[in-house]
């Protein structure tokens, strides 16, 4: 019996996968996705594409598309310290509305995009690429590797018809309990669970005004017995709640779940709602031994599970899903070499441990305040033990929300595809993001003109930007078209941005991570290039 035959099989429809998927696309790359499911989300499990995920999303074109979504462009996405809604405001971390789009660093800023509505544009994008096929209610019972591709084993949840395809490789897209994962007897590693968790979500028609708070997107509640739970405003035009709490009994289920009780603590009034759903869910710390072997890759929560405090889970696949998507574009196009797949590993790994060490440092940190008997004190004595909690809450916990370093500053420092200058690493600061065009780490933006970053140039094959009187890198571009490794040049006239980069020459990967930078090029410029593009050895 024939097999039918794809480049890459991706498992798992959520937005790492569908990333994954829009990613290869984007590279004119055939490749087809199994989701079990139908695709459709009801409820989201994330609400904030992050500044670096909003640059991958203006460089596949569909940045646009969501800042377009019905979040109002002017809802101010402030995070609000409060002993209940109706109660008593500490302290606030200010941040700016949606439609304020570029930052300080960066020609995007986070934006408030749950799920429900992200996951239908990475569907639509993926789908806009005739070489990218979705199939939904198809399910990965089991897979096996032959020398050279992966057979996997599908099977139709609808009909139960069954289905053998052979991909050259195969992509782990599918969560916490990752079939391909287990598969490959793939260890996690870390703190492990955390602890049980519940999110509520409920319609509320203008809850915030009736409970006498300003505007915000994401209140904590703090009471007596600590940092408790929170409440965040995903839709404020179809006024949907989420109500998530810390901690819960390990043996709580949806259905015992005491969903009046918990809204009354948290609104610290009696207000009737709209139940729209209720889950459990397990709080995790670990990252996998290792993120594939082989033809077979691991993305997203199926290599880091992190704890949704500082929004690191999405956010992270979606950098794994570019970063492996460009290097298996390269190697099935054939410039990349064998090095190229094995550096995702080495990259992303590291990457991926910050994030679960961070996000469970943050979780922790909210763990620690207990026992604020005085914070709902009446009078000039609770007045100011409140004020004293609310200004150390907004500095202490508000850092989970000051997190410019780690959405831009995680480095490729030991990659084998990128060649070291030798300078030294900026601070690896989770706060302040410190630019730098040191070889590995996100290349800086700077405005080249009107709307156009220095970010707009990379996107399918290597790029050199030349500053000031640098040589015009003719040899390279020669090399690379005997090697058929996609180069383009650009020039820039600008001190400033000669200033940032660090050096007249810099060459800059698909990803936007530099690969080199110098004066001037290498004597031996084929090493070079055999390096960046996973040859050399």
């Amino acid at each position: 019996m024939s097999i039918r035959k794809t480049p890459v099989l991706i498992v798992g429809g959520g937005p790492i996968g569908l990333a994954l998927a829009a990613e290869l696309g984007f590279q004119g790359v055939t490749c087809e996705l199994i989701e079990q499911g139908d695709g459709v989300v009801k409820t989201p499990k994330m609400n904030e594409v992050n500044t670096r995920s909003m640059e991958f999303c203006r460089r596949w074109g569909i940045a646009d598309r969501v800042l377009d979504t019905p979040f109002p462009a002017d809802w101010p996405k402030d995070v609000v310290f409060v002993t209940s809604l109706s109660g008593y405001e500490l302290g606030r971390v200010v941040r700016p509305p949606r439609r304020i789009r570029a930052s300080e660093h960066s020609p995007e800023s986070t934006q408030t995009c749950s799920q429900h509505w992200f996951d239908p544009i990475l569907q639509r994008f993926a789908r806009s690429f005739p070489s990218v096929t979705l199939r939904y209610h198809t399910k990965l019972e089991s897979f096996e590797e032959t020398p050279t591709s992966v057979v996997a084993h599908l099977v139709d949840t609808e009909t139960g018809a069954r289905e053998d395809v052979e991909a050259r490789y195969l992509c782990g897209c599918d969560g916490a309990g990752s079939t391909v994962r287990r598969g490959l007897g793939v260890a996690l590693e870390g703190k492990g669970m955390l602890g049980h968790a519940v999110n509520m979500f409920f319609r509320a028609p203008d809850l915030i005004a009736r409970c006498g708070k300003e505007p915000g997107t994401f209140f904590l509640t703090v009471d007596p017995g600590g940092v408790w739970a929170n409440l965040r405003i995903i839709d404020p035009v179809n006024v949907l709640w989420r109500l998530m709490v810390n901690e819960a009994p390990a043996d709580i289920t949806p259905e015992t779940v005491d969903k009046e009780a918990y809204l009354q603590r948290a609104l610290g009034t009696d207000i009737a709602v709209e139940w729209v759903d209720v889950n459990v869910w397990r709080r995790q710390s670990v990252v996998a031994a290792h993120y594939g072997n082989g033809p077979v890759f691991l993305l997203g929560d199926a290599v880091h599970q992190v704890s949704p405090t500082g929004a690191l889970g999405m956010n992270t696949g979606l950098g794994d899903a570019v970063d492996l998507g460009w290097k298996l574009a390269a190697v099935l196009s054939g410039w990349g070499g064998p090095k190229l797949l094995a550096s995702y590993d080495a990259e992303r790994r590291p990457v991926g441990a910050r994030a679960v060490r961070m996000a469970t440092s943050f979780h922790a940190m909210q763990s620690e305040y207990g026992g604020l008997a005085t914070i709902a004190q009446p009078g000039a004595a609770g007045d100011a033990s409140r004020r004293e909690i609310g200004a150390a809450l907004v500095n202490r916990l508000g850092a989970e929300f000051r997190t410019m370093g780690l959405q831009l500053g995680y480095r490729y420092d030991n990659s084998a595809i990128d060649i070291s200058d030798g300078t030294e690493a900026p601070p690896d600061d989770p706060e302040t993001y410190h630019p730098t065009a040191r070889p590995g780490a996100r290349a800086p933006h700077w405005w080249i003109k009107d709307n156009q970053s220095t970010l707009d140039l990379f996107a399918h094959g290597f790029t050199l930007l030349r500053f000031a009187d640098a040589p015009l890198g003719d040899a390279l571009q020669h090399a690379a078209d005997a090697r058929r490794i996609p180069l383009t040049t650009i020039a820039i006239d600008s001190a400033e941005a000669l200033a940032l980069y660090g050096s007249k020459l810099v060459l800059v990967r698909p990803d936007g991570h530099v690969a080199w930078r110098g004066d001037a090029l290498p004597a031996d410029i084929p090493a070079l290039l055999d390096t960046v593009s996973g040859k050399a050895g």
